[in-house]
Formats: structure tokens, C-alpha cells, sequence
């Protein structure tokens, strides 16, 4: 009995080592037929079970401007403007894999993956629940025109019905759209950017406070912008220079970001000025232009300037009235000279009566002065009374001043000024009126 029992025993292990040796070659066998054809993403698009979409619109919109199934109308936009090109790929299974968008490249359009991360999220359709992925590149049409968007390659990877993953490239429809100005108040050639919203901070600092040659100001200018790009903003502080500072600008910073499809765009501007000239003078202020596509008008923002006071330094002020120096010194120079000239000319000749006249009047000798002035009314108009020569009022008033024994400075050097008057008056003239007549010599002889 015990051997009819293990032959039992030994029979059915028998049997299950060979059932499991049939599953496994029925595996493999499965396995090898599975490999010799791999579903691909194309297949998968066939089937409907990928599926790739795009379209524009413009900032804080997603609706389907221009999409692949809405050819006919034509999207328009603003020159500047911030569209969006959405693209958005889904399948009823899951992906296995990133994905990757091929670059877009349009002339006269500046396109940019701001957000490089995908929006996804769940949908249902026909009792199935699709998984989604979306997309977004900003592009910025710099000139009017009309643009084509040619077919984007897009790399997908999913899981196949069989089990494993299916790879491969879809594509997106060309897409066409135009550009235009949005005002006549804007040209192509004008400097203006497209935004939603733009707000501009200006911060000044100063080495010293109150400032002096060789001292420095720093100016900073931030510019935000919302949907916009930050190589579209306004270049305000390059090249400021004058006879009383010196500008150094520095790096710009340029900065974009994406936060839950809001796109904020900076651009931060800093120049260093150092003095170099004592006194007043003024960092000028800078405007620029931007179309408003909420309110579709064009602001202008002003960034204020600033006045200031630097002193001098010895060198500056030197360097700064070194002309008017110069002029001085020249001038002093030859004034001395004609004065030692003339003191060593008059050591051998005799004075001038003017010049007698004048230390006479300096020195309060007026009895001398007194009679200087008669001899030289004597000499210049053959006589001594003062009120026969003249009946005008300023003659008639210092005359009398004169005579009546007025001793001031003042009115002994105008009465000689106005002696000296009727001498040059009397030396014309003597000059003849008219030329004689020639004809009538001639006929006289």
C-alpha cells in the first residue's frame, strides 16, 4: 500500500511540473509575437486614442482664436501684442513620458516658452476619462503683417493597450494670423511696447549729501510690465552726459516669469553719474509710449528728473573758469605793463594835463584843480565864462555847480568830460562842409 501511495504522489507532481512548463512556453511564446509589432503614436492617432489640438489667443484668453478647427477666420492682433500658442495633446490612457515641443521660429516674431512646465488635468468623454496636457508659447509679432505658424513637431509618449510604452511625433496644423498698428498715434519705427499693465518705480541715491566735485548719483529705473516681454521695454538711461557730470551706466537687468498664466515682465536700468563741475545743474527726464490693450489706448509715462547742487573744489574751479582766468590774469599782465611803460615815459616827459587834473581832484587840492579846469576851458573854447558857452541843462547845472564853489570829486571830472566835448566838437568843425565845386574853379580860370 505505502508504494501504491508515493507512485500516486510522484504521478501528480509529474503532471504540475509539466501544466507549468506548457504556461511558461505559452508565455513566451505570447511575449515573442507581442514584441514582433509595436503599437506606435501614430496608430494610437488613427484609432482616436491620441489626440493634438492648437490655437491663439491673445493674454488672459484661451479662447479658440485661429484653431485647427476654425481656419477660415482669420485672427488679428496688435503689433507688440503678447498672443499665446496653445497646444494641447490628450489620450484615454496616461503618459509614460515627457514631452517635447519643437521650437517655434517665425521672422519678425519673438517666440518664447515662458512656462516650461505643461497644464494638466482630467476630462470626460463618452464615459472615459481622458488625461490632458496643454501648453503655452508666448510670441510677439515686432511689425505689421501677415504671419504663418508652420506645423510644430510635438514628441508624445504613452502607454500602450498591449502594456509597455508607445512613442513617436505628432503635429500640429499651420495656423495663420495677422498683425497691425494699433493706433496712427504709433509707427513701426517708434520706440512702444504692448501691455496690460505697467507700473515704474525710480529710486535715487547720493554719495554725500550735500554734494561737491568727484561726488556720485546714482539713478535706478524699474519698469514692470504685464503681459509683455522684457526685451520689448523701453531703453531710457544710456549715454547721459554733460560738462558737469559724467554717466556710467551699468548692466540692465531684464527679467521674465509665468505664475498661473499671469506673465510679468521687468526691466531694471541703473546709471552711476559722477561730478565734475561745480553748480546747478539737472538729471533730465525720460517719456516713453505703451498701447493699453485692456483700455486699446495709448499712455504715456513720464519718469521724472531731478535737480541738483555740487560745490566746488579748488582744481574743479580752476578747471571750470580756467578761460575767465586766463582772460583775468592776461589783462592784469598788460595792465601792469602799460603802467610801468607810462611811469617811465612820463619820468622824462611832462604829465598830461588830465592826468594832473586827476591827482589834483584825488588829493583835494581844489583851489589847483580849479584852476586846471579854467586853463583848459580857456584852451578849448577861448574863454572864461562858463555860461556863455553852452545853454543845455547838464552844462548849465554843473556850471553853476562850479561856480558856486561846489568841491566834489564827482563834478569836477564831469565839467572836464564835458570841456573835453566841445574840444572834439570844435576840431570837426573846422572841417569843410562841402568840396568846392571843380567845374566852377576851372570856368573861373
Amino acid at each position: 500500500m505505502k508504494i501504491l501511495f508515493s507512485l500516486r504522489i510522484l504521478k501528480q507532481q509529474t503532471k504540475s511540473a509539466a501544466h507549468l512548463l506548457v504556461r511558461l512556453m505559452v508565455i513566451f511564446a505570447c511575449a515573442g509575437s507581442t514584441s514582433s509589432y509595436a503599437v506606435t503614436v501614430s496608430d494610437l492617432q488613427t484609432s482616436n486614442d491620441v489626440e493634438i489640438k492648437s490655437w491663439l489667443a491673445d493674454s488672459g484668453s484661451d479662447s479658440r482664436t485661429g484653431s485647427d478647427t476654425d481656419q477660415n477666420q482669420l485672427p488679428s492682433f496688435s503689433v507688440n501684442q503678447q498672443v499665446i500658442l496653445y497646444v494641447e495633446v490628450a489620450t484615454p490612457r496616461w503618459f509614460t513620458g515627457g514631452t517635447r515641443i519643437e521650437a517655434v521660429e517665425i521672422p519678425n516674431v519673438i517666440a518664447k516658452q515662458r512656462n516650461q512646465l505643461a497644464t494638466n488635468y482630467t476630462e470626460r468623454k463618452g464615459g472615459v476619462t481622458w488625461s490632458r496636457q496643454r501648453w503655452e508659447i508666448t510670441l510677439y509679432p515686432v511689425k505689421s503683417g501677415t504671419y504663418s505658424i508652420p506645423p510644430l513637431a510635438v514628441n508624445v509618449q504613452v502607454s500602450a493597450p498591449g502594456g509597455g510604452n508607445s512613442s513617436g511625433t505628432l503635429y500640429t496644423k499651420p495656423m495663420v494670423f495677422n498683425a497691425t498698428l494699433p493706433s496712427g498715434l504709433v509707427s513701426d519705427q517708434s520706440p512702444w511696447f504692448t501691455a496690460s499693465n505697467v507700473d515704474v518705480e525710480q529710486e535715487w541715491k547720493q554719495s554725500n549729501d550735500e554734494l561737491k566735485v568727484g561726488d556720485v548719483i546714482t539713478r535706478k529705473v524699474t519698469i514692470q510690465a504685464q503681459d509683455s516681454l522684457s526685451v520689448l521695454l523701453p531703453n531710457l538711461l544710456d549715454s547721459e552726459s554733460s560738462a558737469y557730470f559724467q554717466g556710467y551706466p551699468q548692466p540692465h537687468r531684464l527679467a521674465d516669469s509665468q505664475t498661473r498664466g499671469d506673465y510679468q515682465s521687468s526691466r531694471v536700468e541703473e546709471t552711476v553719474y559722477v561730478i565734475q563741475q561745480g553748480g546747478d545743474f539737472s538729471l533730465p527726464e525720460h517719456q516713453f509710449q505703451w498701447w493699453n490693450v485692456k483700455t486699446n489706448q495709448l499712455e504715456t509715462v513720464t519718469v521724472e528728473g531731478k535737480h541738483f547742487h555740487a560745490r566746488h573744489t579748488p582744481a574743479s574751479f580752476v578747471k571750470a573758469n580756467l578761460h575767465a582766468l586766463i582772460a583775468v590774469v592776461v589783462t592784469v599782465a598788460v595792465a601792469l605793463a602799460v603802467f610801468f611803460a607810462a611811469r617811465r615815459f612820463y619820468r622824462t616827459h611832462p604829465k598830461p594835463p588830465w592826468l594832473l587834473f586827476w591827482f589834483d581832484v584825488q588829493k583835494g587840492k581844489w583851489p589847483q584843480a580849479r584852476g586846471k579846469l579854467y586853463r583848459h576851458l580857456r584852451q578849448t573854447t577861448n574863454t572864461l565864462e562858463m555860461n556863455k558857452v553852452a545853454s543845455d541843462t547838464v552844462w548849465s547845472k554843473t556850471s553853476v555847480q562850479i561856480q558856486a564853489g561846489e568841491e566834489k570829486a564827482n563834478v569836477f571830472m564831469k565839467m572836464w568830460r564835458l570841456i573835453s566835448g566841445k574840444q572834439s566838437a570844435r576840431r570837426w568843425g573846422k572841417l569843410p562842409k562841402a568840396l568846392p565845386n571843380l567845374d566852377k574853379l576851372h570856368k573861373a580860370r
